[in-house]
């Protein structure tokens, strides 16, 4: 007896404590398109926890290692997905140059980070409704030199200067952003621990 108290004592000590995990509120209701031109949103996502990041195909300089960033996330999470059926996380990456980044920009540009479609996925719409979901949803900067803050001219494809979050945002279930966290491999070690804490059903 003493000696199978002390093994149950030994695996309760090897299991990792679970991550801290804020509240940052809830993400409003939307809706944008996906690569292959299908409706991606709260309503898609629904369900199980997932993670966004924001980024342009044409984007030269940031954009490059979020996406390298993105793609060795996207083989973390990959590690301990179910062999068969739905994936029990998700990856959306929301492009902020929605008029030049169509569905099929979007595939072929993945295409060099070797995107797996059931993992990862990209999203375009149009831009007032992105601008509204990062900026005042998501709670994200948008930085364009040829607009002002609440200002609403025609729209133009986005300028390669424009600044713009490149954190991940980790939301859960109900659609409640979680955590921000950053590109380097601790974090995505942690960020990938936390999908796996929220995907078991941990609130």
């Amino acid at each position: 007896m003493n000696r199978l108290f002390a093994l149950l004592f030994a695996l309760a000590a090897c299991q990792k404590a679970p991550p801290e995990l804020d509240d940052m509120g809830t993400l409003p209701a939307w809706q944008l398109t996906d690569q292959a031109g299908q409706p991606v949103g709260s309503a898609t996502l629904h369900g199980k926890p997932w993670v966004a990041n924001f980024l342009f195909t044409s984007c030269p300089t940031s954009c490059p290692p979020l996406a390298r960033a993105t793609a060795q996330l996207q083989e973390r999470i990959r590690a301990w997905q179910p062999k068969d059926g739905a994936a029990l996380t998700q990856i959306v990456s929301i492009s902020v140059d929605p008029e030049t980044d169509t569905p099929e920009r979007l595939t072929q540009w993945a295409r060099d980070y070797h995107r797996d479609p059931r993992l990862w996925s990209l999203a375009t719409g149009p831009y007032e409704a992105m601008e509204t979901l990062v900026v005042g949803g998501f709670m994200q900067p948008i930085l364009r030199k040829d607009r002002q803050p609440g200002e609403v001219p025609p729209v133009t494809p986005t300028p390669i200067d424009t600044a713009h979050s490149l954190r991940f945002v980790l939301v859960d279930a109900r659609g409640h952003i979680r955590g921000l966290f950053e590109q380097d491999a601790a974090s995505l070690a942690k960020l990938d621990e936390a999908l796996q804490f929220l995907a078991q059903g941990a609130k």
